[in-house]
């Protein structure tokens, strides 16, 4: 598998590997933010770091963490401007008799409510069970992340649980919520 061929559309997002010719496009999209919304939102403080080498080095670790099955991270452009939307990532947590992966995901403000991180959460999904050979998807959530469990709802997954105290995060053991999704028609790549 070719982790840079990887492109996918669905009828509003094309899903794809960062590029370094992305620069000026991911750029413009982080500077059209609005001001952070919530503790959630990481992207917001992009901006005064994301210069073109950050991206070229960005794009260049990406590759390589793909190639040692390490994790897979793709960008979201609009299909009718190829504006910036955000983006989606596949962490393998296990493979061999389990094919376990953590999928996240992430949308820049200025393009919530209008149902783009489901939409791109689907397609990642497809990536993952077709393409990546993964059986088991989970979104670990923070419980007071909202909009998150509705992206991950509206996206086919699951309510499983609250794993207690199971992610570090600003020195303190966070509960969240784990939503799944199985491919029911595995096979492996």
């Amino acid at each position: 598998m070719d982790f840079m061929s990887i492109r996918r559309e669905s009828e509003r997002l094309v899903v794809r590997p960062m590029r370094h010719t992305d620069f000026e496009t991911i750029l413009k999209g982080l500077k059209g933010q609005a001001p952070r919304q919530n503790r959630h939102e990481e992207e917001t403080e992009l901006t005064d770091i994301f210069t073109e080498d950050f991206c070229k080095e960005t794009a260049d670790k990406l590759e390589q963490y793909a190639k040692n099955d390490r994790c897979y991270e793709f960008r979201v452009f609009k299909k009718d401007d190829g504006s910036y939307v955000g983006g989606v990532i596949v962490k393998t947590i296990k493979r061999g008799g389990f094919q376990w992966a953590e999928v996240g995901y992430w949308l820049l403000n200025q393009h919530w409510g209008k149902e783009y991180g489901s939409e791109m959460v689907k397609v990642m999904n497809d990536i993952a069970f077709k393409e990546l050979g993964f059986h088991r998807l989970e979104a670990h959530i923070n419980l007071d992340n909202i909009a998150s469990q509705k992206t991950a709802e509206a996206a086919g997954m699951k309510f499983e649980c609250i794993r207690q105290g199971f992610i570090l995060e600003d020195d303190e053991w966070t509960d969240n919520m784990v939503y799944f999704i199985n491919n029911t028609n595995f096979r492996e790549v």
